[in-house]
């Protein structure tokens, strides 16, 4: 077991069960499973024990092995549509990883271009969101599909190597797809073009989970149940190798010497500190909310992932239950009417800057 912090009280907090399924860390662009789910549930000791009372399965919940057989699949359905499996007590991200990887590139290779030569900030006005979907319509929908994947692959390869070859393989596919492209996509390319000379500042040193999306929807998703709850959370997860890595900042991030404040841009921001009391790794087999956190992302995952025709006749039947209409929060591409939407921009302020001051201030302490 794993621990963000000790707890300096006895005082007992809400806690979040969470569970990831889709997941294939820097090697995104895995056509098997092409979205990411990752699971944040709410359950008293007592509404747990309940659940798993009514549903009697005297086996481990665990959603890969009960798919195989039909009692499995049986109990599965009977879960997903417990009463207490609602919105009150059920949330998720939903990542669609193809999009992510083109919102990745404008994030690294386009953003840093207007922040260090143009002197402008392209969150600003949903810019970033803007540009993203717009590569990812061109692209998709590109003539010549084989040099779109080249160009999508060599830099998620680009991210995961930052070696020279791997840096001049990516911007060499840049002017094969510009040599190739009408004029809008090429204007978003030369902008990516523009940022080899700066890319060197902008290349992590985290390169075995630096596309990994786990870190980031546990964040969205704890200032979600924190802010809901209006209260510190204690978070109990399976063991997650990118989220283990990302503990010390979750924890400076969490500390209660920063500054309350509202950063982020629009519709998009998050209270600082993060009001993460405690996170902590159990095995699954041991924890009967993983386990429930497990079916939620595992379903989810499996009705928009899962392509095995021997399971077909199941994904139809875990879509007609009412679970499957719950709201998560997507990452995927945006409708027309929300790009075209205005924004409130007054109270804008960047969290990158104030998490790398606040991480470069702890450091210091």
């Amino acid at each position: 077991m794993v621990y963000l912090y000790k707890m300096e009280t006895m005082k007992s907090y809400p806690i979040i069960y969470v569970d990831e399924a889709g997941n294939t860390g820097s090697n995104i662009l895995n056509d098997t499973q092409p979205n990411f789910v990752l699971s944040a549930i709410h359950f008293t000791s007592e509404e747990l024990n309940q659940i798993f009372k009514d549903i009697s399965y005297d086996k481990e919940i665990h959603f890969v092995n009960m798919k195989r057989s039909i009692e499995g699949r049986q109990k599965i359905k009977q879960i997903l549509q417990h009463p207490l499996m609602n919105k009150k007590n059920v949330s998720f991200q939903f990542v669609n990883k193809r999009f992510c990887i083109y919102a990745q590139i404008v994030d690294m290779t386009i953003e840093p271009v207007f922040h260090f030569i143009y002197n402008r900030d392209l969150y600003i006005d949903r810019g970033n969101i803007i540009l993203a979907n717009c590569l990812f319509v061109f692209c998709e929908n590109h003539k010549k599909k084989w040099i779109v994947e080249d160009f999508i692959k060599s830099f998620e390869i680009m991210m995961r190597e930052q070696s020279n070859e791997s840096i001049d393989a990516f911007y060499e596919n840049v002017d094969i797809l510009s040599e190739l492209s009408d004029k809008y996509l090429c204007d978003i390319l030369f902008h990516i073009r523009m940022s080899k000379d700066i890319i060197e500042h902008v290349l992590t040193e985290d390169r075995k989970y630096c596309l990994d999306l786990t870190t980031t929807s546990l964040v969205n998703l704890a200032w979600y149940w924190s802010n809901k709850l209006n209260s510190d959370i204690d978070i109990i997860t399976d063991t997650s190798k990118p989220l283990k890595e990302s503990l010390p900042i979750i924890k400076q991030l969490s500390s209660k010497d920063i500054p309350s404040t509202l950063v982020g841009y629009d519709t998009r921001k998050h209270q600082y500190p993060l009001r993460i009391h405690s996170i902590s790794m159990k095995d699954s087999a041991s924890d009967l909310g993983i386990q429930l956190a497990d079916i939620v992302a595992s379903s989810i995952s499996f009705m928009y992932n899962d392509s095995h025709s021997k399971f077909e006749q199941f994904k139809k039947e875990l879509r007609a239950i009412p679970f499957s209409k719950l709201d998560g929060f997507p990452i995927q591409p945006a409708s027309s009417e929300f790009l075209s939407q205005k924004v409130d921009n007054s109270n804008d302020s960047s969290p990158l800057d104030f998490i790398i001051k606040n991480l470069n201030s702890r450091c210091e302490l």
